[in-house]
């Protein structure tokens, strides 16, 4: 019983669809060739503004750019750039720690003992030469 019934609403719906389908077509031919042509450009700027969405740019009618932070919707993007500046920050400081480790090396191997680099009397005689050995 309900598929009779929905096979009759169904019916009804399409002779409706139809008959409203037959009213714009006889309405459309009375439109001046004004209003068509208003109706051909308007169908045009929504297509292109349509197509400037997908693509993620576009521009507005005051000239800025729209969907100009598109790329933060796309989480491959922003993940990507996450890790790259995190090997880059780990790069840097590693740089820095390198250059400690070199510097210690640099003080043990030296000929003179450690001490003497942070004796502030001495600094004035390597300064003037005469701790050349």
């Amino acid at each position: 019983m309900d598929d009779i019934d929905q096979e009759l609403k169904n019916g009804k719906l399409d002779v409706q669809a139809k008959q409203i389908a037959g009213l714009l077509d006889a309405h459309a031919k009375r439109l001046s060739m004004r209003t068509l042509k208003q109706l051909e450009n308007g169908r045009e700027r929504a297509v292109k503004t349509h197509a400037q969405q997908i693509a993620g740019t576009g521009v507005n009618r005051d000239g800025t750019l729209s969907n100009i932070y598109l790329w933060a919707e796309h989480h491959r993007i922003v993940s990507t750039g996450l890790v790259l500046g995190a090997i880059i920050a780990g790069f840097v400081i590693m740089q820095s720690f390198s250059q400690k480790d070199s510097s210690d090396a640099f003080l043990l191997s030296a000929d003179l003992p450690p001490e003497a680099f942070v004796d502030r009397s001495f600094e004035p005689y390597l300064n003037n030469g005469q701790g050349k050995l």
